[in-house]
């Protein structure tokens, strides 16, 4: 019996191993219930029928086939109950007599096996069923994780794509450094971010005019670039529609057009401003900026230029509190305006920069030409700050003889 049984068993392994999975593959599990249960039923009949103990072999096949085969309860329960079925039929065919109290206890000890293959099955099938939708549920998540990394690459290149754009078409409305009038002039803006919000810039207004800008609106990024270009447009209109305007008169009209502007977009910024006509003998300038550095070339000083005036964006009229402020410039005399990236940049130690050292490092460049000035004074500044949180702006006026 033992021979046969390992031998049927032997075949169905090979071809199982020879043949694919389909929809039928389960039958392989009754297949090998059949052949262990009808020997070991066989083997009872002749070790004594329903009195031989040997009946505890089936409980094995119950237990063992419904433990391999992940199946469900339905097929766990026919399994087990045609062990049990064979085992009642050939022992009453071909048993001969038995004690009723052995039938009774053998069929309870196999029923209860039956049952608790049932039930591992149930709880086993239970498991796999749960694991198999978290796998899906899993694997539905990764690739929606991976769908919304896509699109957060493709929103961020696209946004990068913007910021880029914004970057050129601000740096592209800069002016490039020239001679206005009497005066050379230099400038550069580093900004913090990829738009800043520090403005300079140089108009040319008819009848030969030359203005100088040098700004700053609060914060800095794609608003404040904003707010620059605004102003930036609203000095030129207003300078060439008005070239008989003074320095205060043209600042108290573009804060006029700025604070309509700012009231539509509803946001809270403002800009310092200084407003520059460069005069034959030295300039006229109006609005609240940071302090001006005028290096005179006969003293050989730094002397300090203080701004008197009122900022723009914070009131419809600042007529009243805008005068024009003249600053007489000797030739040779270099003046440096400035926004605040530069004179409050912080070491790590949390100083700052501060005004006298940048006065005394205007002192050390200011016979240089204006371009390798400005690089010094970059330089200068690069070395002494920790990191760069503010935009900086420095612009560099020097008073040439008349020509």
């Amino acid at each position: 019996y033992r021979g046969v049984v390992t031998g049927l068993i032997f075949l169905q392994w090979v071809l199982v191993k020879r043949t694919r999975p389909s929809r039928w593959s389960f039958l392989h599990g009754y297949f090998l219930t059949f052949a262990a249960g009808f020997m070991i039923s066989w083997m009872t009949v002749d070790l004594g029928g329903f009195d031989s103990r040997y009946y505890a072999g089936l409980m094995l096949v119950v237990v063992a086939v419904n433990l391999l085969l992940p199946w469900r309860p339905l097929h766990s329960a026919a399994n087990g109950f045609l062990t049990v079925g064979m085992y009642v039929l050939l022992g009453a065919v071909f048993g001969g007599r038995f004690d009723t109290a052995a039938l009774v206890g053998n069929l309870f000890f196999l029923c209860s096996m039956v049952v608790i293959a049932v039930a591992s099955t149930s709880l086993r099938h239970d498991l796999l069923r749960r694991e198999f939708f978290l796998r899906s549920e899993l694997v539905e998540a990764n690739a929606s994780l991976d769908r919304s990394r896509q699109e957060l690459g493709e929103a961020r290149d696209a946004l990068w794509g913007e910021m880029e754009l914004a970057t050129r078409i601000q740096t592209a409305l800069l002016p490039p450094d020239q001679r206005a009038a009497n005066f050379e002039v230099a400038a550069r803006m580093r900004p913090a971010a990829e738009v800043g919000g520090d403005y300079y810039d140089i108009v040319h207004v008819p009848g030969g005019r030359r203005w100088v800008a040098v700004g700053d609106v609060s914060g800095h990024g794609v608003e404040s670039g904003l707010v620059m270009m605004m102003t930036q447009t609203s000095i030129t209109s207003v300078l060439r529609e008005r070239p008989d305007y003074g320095p205060a008169q043209a600042f108290a009209a573009v804060n006029a057009a700025l604070w309509e502007n700012l009231s539509r977009l509803g946001t809270g910024r403002y800009m310092t401003l200084n407003l520059v006509r460069l005069e034959p003998d030295g300039l006229t300038l109006a609005g609240k900026h940071q302090d001006v550095l005028v290096w005179r070339r006969r003293e050989r000083r730094v002397e300090v230029i203080t701004n008197q005036g009122a900022w723009l964006g914070l009131v419809p009229d600042v007529s009243a509190a805008v005068e024009d402020q003249r600053v007489p410039m000797a030739a040779g005399d270099l003046a440096l305006f400035f926004t605040d990236g530069a004179s409050e940049a912080m070491d790590a130690g949390e100083r700052m920069y501060g005004v006298e050292r940048l006065a005394q490092a205007l002192e050390a460049v200011a016979e240089r030409p204006l371009g390798e000035a400005l690089d010094r004074l970059f330089e200068g500044l690069s070395a002494f700050q920790a990191r760069q949180d503010d935009d900086i702006t420095l612009l560099l006026l020097r008073a040439e003889p008349d020509r």
